[in-house]
C-alpha cells in the first residue's frame, strides 16, 4: 500500500522546514539564508491557491504597507547615480516583499511551530557564539587584541543584536507561561541565557551591551508589574531603581575622577628636566589621563631619542592600531603619572613597552579590554572631544561629525534624497576637505539608520517607511505581545549607532521576527505583556 502526503499537508511542513532553515542560518551562514528564502518563495508559488492569498491580502493592506519599503527602495533607484550600489541595496532589501507575502498569506502558525523556531534561533546563536570561542582560543588572541575579530560570522556589533534577542527568548521561555514547558527545560532555558549573557560581554560590543541592559530593565519591569506578590513586586522595583543610580553613580564618579581635575598655574610648573632640556607645558587643551595632564612636563627630543634606543618602532612611526605612537606613548607614560622625558623612559618595562606597541595608551588597560576600559574609553573620546574636537580613531565622535555631514546633504536633497545608492559617497564627498578628522578608512556610512533613510529618500521617503513600518503593528495590535516590544526595543536602539537595515543578515533578521510576530502567528493575546 502506498502512503501519500496530502499536497496541503507537504506545503505546510515544507513551509515549516524553510523557516526552521532560515532561523538556524541567521547566525552562521549568509549563503544558506539566501537559499532557504528561495524554497519558501518557491514554497510558496507551486503551493498556488492564488485567488484564496489575494483575498487574505485584501482583507489585510497592512501586509502590502509593510512591503512597500520594497518599493521605496526601488523608487529611490531611479534617480541613483550608483545604479550597482543602489541594485545591491534592493537585492539585500527583497526580504522586507517576500516575507510579508509568505508569513502573511500562510496558515498561522501553531504556539508549538512558533516555539520550535524561537528555541532553533537560540540554538543557532548558542553554536556560532561556541564556534566563535574555540576560534578564539585556538588563535589564542584577536589580532592586535582586537575584540571585534571574536566574531568571524559578521560584524560583532550585529551578532550581539541577534544574541540579546536570543537571550530575552530564553528568559520569556523560561518565566513566562505563554509556551508549555517541563521544569527541566525551562532550567535549561534559563542557564543557556547565562551563558549567552556572558558570552556578550565577552564579546564587548559596547552597543548590544547598552542595548541588553535597556532591555533587561524593560524585562524585570515588565515581570515585577505581572507578579501578584506585592512585596516581591515593589522589592523588585526597588531593585531597578537602585541599579539605575549605581550605574549613573559609577558612571559619573569614574568620569569626574579621572578627567576632571583643579586648574594648573603653569608659573608652579618646573622648566627644565634633570638632563638640563626644556619642557614644553600646555595647559590649554585640558586633556587628561587618569586625572593627569597629558600636554604637561613634555620634553619631546628625549621622549623621541629614549624611545628608538628600546623599540623597532620609530617614534615619528604608528603603533599596531594606527594610532600615532608619540600620543600613545604619552598617553601611557601620563596615565602612570610620569613626566614625558628620557628618565620615564627608562622607568619602562618590557610589558610596558609592548603594550605601547601594540596601541594601549593606558598602562591600565589590557589587550583584551573589559567593561571598566570600554567605558573609559567612551568617557575619554567624550572628554576629547569637548577639549579639543579630536575625533579621529574616536567612534563616538566621528559619529557626531557624521550627523554634522549628513545636515549639509538633508538640506540639499530634503524633498527626494540622493537615492538608494548614492548615500555612502554623498556623505564622503560632502566631508572630503571639510572634516579632516575623519578616519581614512571610513566607507562614508552614516551610521544611524534613520539618517540613511532620510538621505536615502528625503523627509517624505523617510515618514512614508516609518508609517509602512509602524502602521502594521497597530492595526494587528501586536504591540500586545512582549516578545515583539523586545525585538522592537532592540533594533530601534541599534538603529540610532548602526545602519541595521544595510547589511542583508541584519534585514533578514528584521524582517524575519517583525513579520513572525505581526503577520505570521495569532498568538499576541497569549503572548502579550
Amino acid at each position: 500500500m502506498k502512503l501519500t502526503i496530502p499536497r496541503e499537508d507537504f506545503h505546510q511542513k515544507v513551509y515549516f522546514f524553510g523557516l526552521a532553515l532560515l532561523v538556524c542560518c541567521l547566525p552562521l551562514s549568509r549563503f544558506v539564508l539566501s537559499i532557504s528564502q528561495f524554497l519558501l518563495a518557491l514554497n510558496w508559488l507551486t503551493q498556488g491557491r492564488f485567488r484564496e492569498k489575494a483575498a487574505m491580502i485584501s482583507r489585510r493592506p497592512s501586509l502590502l504597507l509593510f512591503a512597500a519599503v520594497f518599493v521605496i527602495y526601488v523608487i529611490g533607484l531611479l534617480y541613483t547615480h550608483h545604479v550597482e550600489t543602489g541594485a545591491a541595496r534592493i537585492k539585500n532589501a527583497l526580504p522586507l516583499l517576500l516575507l510579508p507575502l509568505i508569513l502573511g498569506t500562510s496558515p498561522p502558525l501553531s504556539g508549538k511551530n512558533v516555539k520550535w523556531l524561537l528555541m532553533l534561533f537560540s540554538a543557532a546563536v548558542m553554536l556560532a557564539s561556541l564556534i566563535c570561542l574555540m576560534n578564539y582560543f585556538a588563535k589564542s588572541a584577536p589580532a592586535n587584541g582586537d575584540f571585534r575579530k571574536i566574531s568571524i560570522f559578521m560584524l560583532h556589533i550585529r551578532f550581539s543584536l541577534m544574541i540579546v534577542m536570543a537571550i530575552f527568548i530564553l528568559l520569556y521561555l523560561a518565566f513566562y507561561k505563554s509556551f508549555s514547558s517541563t521544569n527541566l527545560e525551562k532550567a535549561g532555558f534559563f542557564l543557556s541565557a547565562c551563558f549567552l549573557i556572558a558570552f556578550l560581554f565577552f564579546l564587548r560590543s559596547f552597543t548590544g551591551i547598552i542595548i541588553f541592559l535597556v532591555m533587561t530593565t524593560v524585562f524585570i519591569f515588565n515581570t515585577a508589574v505581572r507578579c501578584k506578590r506585592p512585596s516581591l513586586r515593589n522589592a523588585t522595583l526597588f531593585l531597578i531603581t537602585g541599579s539605575l543610580m549605581a550605574l549613573m553613580t559609577y558612571t559619573s564618579w569614574t568620569y569626574f575622577h579621572n578627567f576632571q581635575v583643579k586648574p594648573i598655574r603653569l608659573s608652579t610648573l618646573e622648566e627644565y628636566t634633570a638632563n638640563g632640556n626644556p619642557y614644553t607645558h600646555n595647559a590649554s587643551t585640558g586633556a587628561l589621563e587618569n586625572g593627569h595632564y597629558i600636554d604637561l612636563y613634555v620634553c619631546e627630543p628625549e621622549l623621541k631619542r629614549e624611545w628608538n634606543k628600546i623599540s623597532t618602532i620609530s617614534y615619528d612611526s604608528i603603533d599596531r592600531r594606527g594610532q600615532r605612537i608619540s600620543l600613545t606613548i604619552r598617553r601611557y607614560l601620563t596615565s602612570k603619572g610620569f613626566r614625558k622625558d628620557s628618565a620615564a623612559i627608562g622607568r619602562l618595562n618590557k610589558p610596558d613597552i609592548q603594550r605601547i606597541e601594540n596601541g594601549l595608551a593606558n598602562y591600565k588597560f589590557r589587550e583584551n579590554p573589559g567593561i571598566y576600559q570600554r567605558l573609559y574609553e567612551t568617557l575619554w573620546e567624550i572628554h576629547i572631544l569637548s577639549r579639543t574636537g579630536y575625533v579621529q580613531k574616536h567612534s563616538l565622535g566621528q559619529r557626531l561629525v557624521f550627523l554634522i555631514t549628513a545636515k549639509t546633504i538633508f538640506e540639499n536633497n530634503i524633498w527626494s534624497g540622493v537615492g538608494t545608492g548614492d548615500v555612502y559617497d554623498a556623505m564622503l564627498q560632502s566631508a572630503q576637505g571639510k572634516m579632516p578628522a575623519i578616519d581614512p578608512q571610513w566607507e562614508g556610512k552614516p551610521h544611524n539608520q534613520f539618517i540613511f533613510f532620510i538621505l536615502a529618500f528625503g523627509l517624505p521617503g523617510f515618514l512614508c517607511i516609518l508609517y509602512c513600518f509602524v502602521y502594521p503593528v497597530i492595526a494587528r495590535k501586536s504591540y500586545r505581545c512582549f516578545l515583539f516590544n523586545i525585538f522592537a526595543g532592540i533594533i530601534l536602539i541599534s538603529m540610532l549607532t548602526l545602519d541595521t537595515l544595510e547589511s542583508y543578515d541584519s534585514m533578514v533578521f528584521f524582517a524575519f521576527f517583525y513579520c513572525l510576530f505581526v503577520f505570521g502567528t495569532e498568538l499576541q493575546e497569549n503572548m502579550k505583556t
